[in-house]
């Protein structure tokens, strides 16, 4: 049998390839925007901005005003006198207050902190779950983590929770519900964590990531006073509204509801048909954490499921892709590699890049079709494991020791 054509030395040059655009691409924008901004007022990362501007806004003891869109525009022109253009603030108290301490620091300053600290934990995660120093570069050249770099947005963070969190699982469950817990900073990332720690029985997690949201919860809100809560569900319902039907923004949100919609259907029942779909992978992912035993596996299939049952998330949140590829490669080097897998993992891997690419081309938004072709391959690894084991017993002990060269 021929080799494949996605040899070792390919894993590294291609990577590299994309890094070295990606570093290009750094020295432009530095010298484009000093200091964070050019002289025509646009930034050098559009959303962290607004970051920015809703952490001035708390420092000064005007939390709720960051979910006004006049308050905080103004409040983002304070330091940027000449902005271009502004964003709305749409988080939650509990991420709110996390990024409070933003504002200490210069805007271009306090984009380097907050990103060079959220990556450094992003890269360790998934460094981790590649169980091989070989993933460096691909990681590094994920075209994820430079669109996720150039937005200024949070999904290293909460990439790393997850990772985090899943990698904790069998050896630190305490720890890993701790974990979990803070993924309250963005409830639609978590909707299926709370499902497959009851499928997967892990109920000292379970018990950690309630308290911690809980407890996450009433700090912020104390913190930032009850007024931010009621700021941000006032806010919540025409933000949603207004997602649901900017084509613009649509593009950049790979889920089958902005599938449906961009083919013209109204929002009621294109999220009606996205929730149907949304349930069969849920129920599948708690199929999944119920009778597979390895690590590996059935994290890369609860990425992937989470990345599919919101309707309502970001190109930046693709991020996540790169702990699902990360566990599946090294899931498939120690079983064995099937006809398609690598390029499915590659299809994966260019995603971020290609996503909106891809719908002014062909007029379809293609990126909900890849992640589900990406989940259907691991449910029939799971399903391939269960019938080669002989099934018999409904659930089957995990194999604390099957991932111990990369938990912690």
């Amino acid at each position: 049998m021929s080799p494949h054509w996605l040899s070792k030395d390919r894993l590294i040059i291609y990577p590299a390839a994309f890094l070295v655009i990606y570093l290009s691409m750094v020295l432009f924008l530095l010298a484009r925007f000093p200091a964070g901004v050019d002289e025509r007022g646009h930034t050098l990362t559009p959303d962290f901005v607004v970051f920015w501007g809703a952490s001035h806004l708390a420092l000064s003891g005007d939390p709720q005003g960051a979910y006004d869109p006049v308050t905080v525009a103004a409040a983002e022109r304070l330091t940027i006198r000449h902005l271009s253009a502004t964003g709305d603030w749409i988080y939650p108290p509990t991420f709110y207050l996390m990024m409070v301490p933003l504002a200490l620091l210069p805007f271009f300053w306090s984009y380097v902190a907050f990103m060079a600290s959220t990556f450094l934990a992003y890269l360790w995660v998934v460094r981790r779950a590649a169980a091989t120093t070989l993933a460096l570069l691909p990681v590094l050249g994920f075209p994820g983590a430079c669109l996720n770099f150039v937005q200024g947005q949070n999904g290293f963070l909460t990439a790393a929770l997850c990772g985090g969190a899943l990698l904790l699982l069998p050896r630190r469950p305490i720890w890993a519900g701790v974990l979990i817990g803070l993924l309250i900073i963005k409830p639609q990332l978590g909707l299926l964590l709370p499902l497959a720690l009851v499928c997967g029985r892990h109920w000292h997690a379970l018990f950690a990531a309630a308290v911690t949201a809980l407890m996450f919860l009433t700090v912020s809100v104390l913190a930032l006073g009850p007024e931010t809560m009621q700021a941000f569900f006032g806010h919540l319902g025409g933000f949603s509204a207004w997602a649901a039907s900017n084509r613009n923004l649509l593009l950049s949100v790979p889920t089958f509801f902005s599938f449906f919609r961009l083919l013209g259907l109204a929002a009621s029942p294109a999220l009606l048909i996205h929730g149907a779909l949304a349930l069969a992978i849920a129920i599948a992912t708690g199929w999944i954490w119920r009778v597979c035993p390895n690590v590996a596996l059935r994290s890369a299939a609860l990425v992937v499921a989470t990345l599919m049952v919101s309707p309502y998330l970001l190109d930046y949140d693709l991020v996540w892709l790169a702990l699902a590829i990360a566990w599946f490669a090294s899931y498939a080097v120690r079983h064995g590699w099937r006809s398609g897998e690598r390029e499915m993992l590659v299809l994966a891997w260019l995603l971020p890049l290609c996503m909106t690419l891809i719908h002014r081309l062909l007029q379809v938004q293609l990126a909900p079709f890849i992640l589900l072709g990406l989940f259907l391959m691991m449910l029939r690894r799971v399903r391939e494991d269960r019938m080669r084991d002989g099934a018999g017993q409904d659930v089957r002990p995990v194999d604390r020791n099957a991932y111990s060269s990369i938990s912690p």
